[in-house]
């Protein structure tokens, strides 16, 4: 089944579910699987494990949308060990479900666009696009802890340099680094917004660093304001292929005659 996604990260979240399977599957038997299910593929991992009691369940789902803790119910605590696979689920734009039922088991599983062909793996000048962005210092800005670290898992694939600040006056100490590429959500809920923190961002480096405005809004008025600056708009979900091409432009990197959305 084909599927579009990146190779490293896919395969770190699922090695996160069934770490997870084996640790609480004492008997039974642990299953992967890939079903198509119209334009996607799901991963999925079964386990015939306790189960989890449906007042917890809740908190799982709250732990995948709000990045929180799980709690405890057992004397080893759920130890679900799902905190990367959210980053990467939130990276990818690859959605996560479970299912569970006590005293039975659980399904974890990970939903992945299918790809209308088989690919096959990136050859010549191409394969050489994450060396050629190999050194490129990038300043990633969110008030989102969780979106910075799965950033920088993502970046640091690429060989990419990541400098991370959770506010404006974080990301203006960062400055002083010198980054090459800057990368900043619009809502950042500080004295400025993403606009107003990539000016004053390029008015401390004192010339006009390359940016980004990381957004879910959509907005004509808003792209006309950012591109009125100088700043590309990249919308939420961030696309790893999208991503990619535009730190590579700043590297005078041309993708030529690439299916990007085989890579991504």
């Amino acid at each position: 089944l084909p599927a579009r996604s990146d190779r490293r990260l896919l395969r770190r979240a699922l090695q996160n579910f069934l770490a997870n399977a084996l640790r609480y599957t004492r008997a039974g038997r642990i299953v992967l699987a890939a079903r198509a299910r119209g334009g996607v593929v799901e991963l999925q991992v079964w386990d015939t494990g306790p189960g989890i009691p449906e007042h917890h369940l809740q908190q799982i789902f709250d732990e995948f949308h709000r990045y929180e803790q799980p709690t405890d119910w057992d004397e080893r605590g759920l130890g679900l060990g799902l905190s990367i696979c959210q980053r990467i689920s939130r990276v990818l734009d690859h959605p996560l479900q479970v299912r569970t039922q006590v005293g039975r088991g659980s399904m974890f599983s990970i939903r992945v666009p299918r790809a209308a062909r088989a690919m096959t793996p990136l050859q010549g000048p191409v394969a050489g696009l994450a060396e050629s962005l190999a050194g490129l210092r990038v300043l990633c800005v969110d008030n989102d802890t969780e979106i910075l670290a799965g950033m920088r898992a993502l970046l640091s694939r690429w060989q990419v340099e990541v400098l991370v600040a959770a506010t404006v006056d974080e990301a203006l100490a960062l400055v002083a680094q010198l980054p090459d590429v800057l990368l900043v959500d619009y809502h950042l809920h500080d004295r400025l917004d993403g606009l107003g923190t990539l000016d004053a961002l390029r008015e401390a480096a004192g010339r006009p660093v390359p940016g980004a405005l990381l957004t879910a809004d959509g907005s004509d008025a808003l792209k006309k304001s950012a591109r009125e600056r100088g700043y590309r708009v990249l919308t939420k979900p961030i696309k790893p292929a999208s991503l990619r091409a535009f730190l590579a432009a700043q590297r005078g990197i041309r993708l030529v005659a690439i299916d990007e959305s085989a890579h991504s």
